[in-house]
């Protein structure tokens, strides 16, 4: 193995695209202690119930929607809000957690933000203008519809609160947990290759700015939580995985699994930009790049007040033939296309049966289409003027047809792997994005979102703009200026071997004795939610499959 450029670069990109004109989109990775909940969007949600009982119609027995709500609360507390006393607030948005449901004792802290920016509440008025019905049970199964998400904020500080804060609430002070930050795991260890079976010994791990080599010992399991691209590189990197990968390697094949880098998933997103009136004297993000007012945010943060004081929270999650009367069209044909592909042979096992599941889930209104908004620019290419203000609204798409990969490129561990998500390989997830961008145009047009936007034509929409039309000129502008949402599931999955799994529903990687992954690479099939709270259930649920307390 050789060991190159300390200096790790987390600005991943992926190939070229060949169903989006070759870009190579940037996929920047975070790290840090407690994962990149250290540095997200904050964002709380949960999946409506079909998407997590899905995974137990693919073959994995105790994960489904009554285990995931069960798991869910074990890691937070939700707070709700107190009383609102501002009557432009709209109280039915905050009414997202049932009262008869527990609301958890866990050390991280799930409310909704202390300040709700004016911009967002006339955009949840203007959805229900357009007719969203307010979301029955955002956290208990049922999302559809358009509410005010949760944040991981602390009710009183309003600060962050992941895992790194959990550990040192409650974890550290334990007397069988050390923490090493700086490492970075390069290979697992094996105890002996003439066994049937790979027993991990350990695992071998750089730290710090060097190429020095240490290893630390395990007595019973090595868990892998390196996350969908790290945690499958780490593998064949250790000789588990395709054959044909890890001889590209020079990785000498100790588990042959052709799953391990299959099946990737990922939510993307597209922002849609809009220039608001210059008489709108209400606060937006646009003002955090005058250094003055950054300087006095920060001094009103520190007092609980100012723009820090808000978040992500507008979330409308619907069915694709809430916004078109072509989604029904759509759907035939693309299952037209994947009979026909079934036919012919061309789905490695376990993709058809993924398939069928997202068919029928189509027919029953799945909520493939979401949207979120931001009280600020964040959308490309064109950039904002000085001085103004903006509003995006942000369309993603949370069940793609078409389905990536992510393997190791070089034997070097710090060498990016090579990403390849094959973005819009099936056409009907360009068009569920064309549609997005269409019915946002008639968001902004509907009031009271409209009444605070710019009256000049020319300037209005900063992006797309008023010269993309159309749906050729959408769809090329949606493939240039298109972002993942950081959301990456499915690269080791969680599903029979013959289907082409990795880790059976105890999470154990097959063909060896003691690995587990407890991380988004598990997840078979994409859910209808920001990935965070996921991550935290699956790792709860994992907690006690280790522990022997629950049993798949």
């Amino acid at each position: 193995m050789q060991i190159k450029n300390p200096e790790y670069d987390w600005g991943f990109k992926t190939v070229p695209q060949k169903f989006a004109d070759n870009v190579e989109y940037t996929w920047s990775r975070g790290k840090g202690l407690g994962g990149t909940s250290a540095m997200n969007f904050s964002v709380w949600t949960f999946p409506p119930k079909e998407d997590i009982d899905n995974w137990e119609k693919l073959g994995n027995p105790g994960w489904n929607w009554s285990n995931y709500e069960k798991y869910s609360t074990r890691a937070i507390t939700y707070t709700p809000v107190e009383r609102i006393d501002d009557p432009s607030l709209p109280t039915e948005a905050f009414e997202v957690w049932n009262s008869e449901k527990p609301y958890g004792d866990g050390p991280l802290h799930v409310a909704h933000p202390r300040r709700i920016l004016d911009v967002d509440v006339k955009m949840h008025q203007t959805l229900v203008n357009m007719g969203f019905p307010k979301s029955r049970a955002p956290y208990h199964g049922d999302s559809q519809g358009t509410y005010f998400a949760l944040n991981n904020v602390h009710p009183t500080l309003h600060s962050r609160t992941y895992a790194a804060t959990a550990l040192q609430e409650r974890a550290l002070q334990r007397p069988n947990l050390s923490v090493l930050v700086g490492a970075e795991v390069t290979i697992i260890l094996s105890s002996d290759s003439t066994k049937d079976e790979f027993e991990a010994s350990g695992v071998e791990f750089l730290h710090g700015a060097t190429d020095k080599q240490y290893r630390a010992f395990v007595r019973k399991e090595v868990i892998l939580s390196a996350g969908s691209l790290k945690s499958p590189q780490i593998l064949e990197l250790s000789g588990i995985g395709k054959p044909s990968i890890l001889a590209k390697l020079g990785v000498k094949v100790k588990v042959a699994l052709e799953g391990v880098g299959e099946n990737l998933q990922e939510h993307q997103f597209i922002g849609c930009t809009f220039e608001l009136k210059d008489d709108y004297a209400e606060d937006t993000y646009d003002l955090l790049l005058n250094s003055d007012q950054q300087a006095k945010h920060v001094d009103l943060y520190s007092k609980g007040q100012g723009i820090y004081m808000t978040g992500i929270v507008n979330m409308a999650s619907f069915p694709l033939q809430r916004i078109t009367s072509e989604a029904k069209a759509l759907y035939d044909a693309e299952k037209s296309r994947i009979r026909q592909d079934m036919q012919d042979g061309k789905y490695p096992p376990g993709l058809a049966e993924q398939y069928e599941l997202q068919l029928q889930y189509n027919q029953n209104d799945a909520l493939d289409c979401e949207l979120v908004s931001l009280s600020g620019s964040l959308s490309g290419p064109n950039l904002p003027r000085p001085g103004k203000k903006y509003y995006t609204i942000i369309g993603f798409l949370n069940h793609n047809f078409s389905r990536g990969s992510v393997h190791s490129s070089s034997n070097d561990p710090r060498h990016p792997p090579q990403m390849d998500p094959h973005y819009f390989e099936h056409d009907i997830d360009l068009q569920v994005f064309i549609k997005e961008v269409k019915y946002i145009r008639k968001l902004v047009s509907t009031a009271p979102l409209k009444d605070i936007l710019s009256d000049d034509p020319d300037t209005m929409e900063l992006n797309p703009g008023s010269d993309v039309q159309t749906d050729e000129q959408i769809a090329s502008w949606l493939k240039q200026c298109l972002s993942t949402g950081w959301h990456t599931v499915g690269t080791l999955s969680m599903l029979p071997k013959v289907q082409n799994g990795v880790v059976n529903p105890k999470l154990q990687v097959y063909g060896t004795k003691n690995i587990r992954v407890v991380d988004l690479s598990i997840v078979p099939l994409h859910i209808a939610a920001h990935t965070q709270a996921t991550a935290y259930t699956i790792a709860e649920q994992a907690a006690d499959i280790i522990k022997g307390l629950f049993v798949p």
